[in-house]
């Protein structure tokens, strides 16, 4: 499905020289890009979503290495024990580690789906104010479309229809506003 789509924005990156060579200069060109991947890096509160989730990804990994340890743990005490124990209770010893491993595995999948909800919680706004400044400015300029050059699909383009770093600018600007504001 992904291939279809990048496929099928091929040709209109193609189409795009054709009618922006038909715009006159005063108009200037109907289809730009940005790079969504600089501007998430770089837009305001960025850094700290992404210092506070580093901050809660080493607390899930810490459980997660404690967990291993307890495993590793128990395991070593089996393998010593092993050759002293009767055949019921390596049995049982051998039950308890199996069912520590799926809680281990269990917690770890947990874990992971938890960082990636709380990665997409603290983006989300991020997200969507660079979303509202991207439509913003090509409602603004009259752009017909923006794409995306972190996408896959945009094979080459002129530097001169980056508009990254006007986004950047109006999404800092929206800050500083929002932060001087009481």
């Amino acid at each position: 499905m992904r291939l279809i789509s990048l496929m099928s924005a091929v040709p209109l990156m193609y189409m795009a020289a054709p009618l922006t060579a038909q715009s006159t200069d005063t108009e200037g060109p109907r289809f730009v890009y940005v790079n969504t991947q600089r501007l998430l890096e770089s837009a305001p509160g960025a850094a700290e979503a992404q210092e506070t989730f580093n901050r809660e990804l080493v607390q899930m990994q810490e459980e997660v290495r404690l967990l291993r340890v307890e495993l590793d743990s128990l395991v070593a005490d089996y393998r010593r024990q092993e050759a002293m124990l009767s055949d019921e209770a390596r049995t049982s010893k051998q039950r308890e580690l199996a069912e520590k491993q799926q809680e281990l595995q269990t917690r770890t999948v947990q874990l992971e789906g938890q960082a990636n909800d709380r990665r997409q919680a603290l983006l989300e706004p991020i997200l969507q104010r660079v979303q509202a400044e991207i439509e913003a400015l090509r409602a603004e300029k009259e752009y017909v479309m923006v794409f995306d050059a972190s996408a896959a699909g945009l094979l080459a383009a002129d530097p001169a229809l980056d508009v990254t770093d006007e986004v950047i600018s109006r999404l800092q600007a929206q800050a500083s506003a929002a932060g001087a504001q009481p």
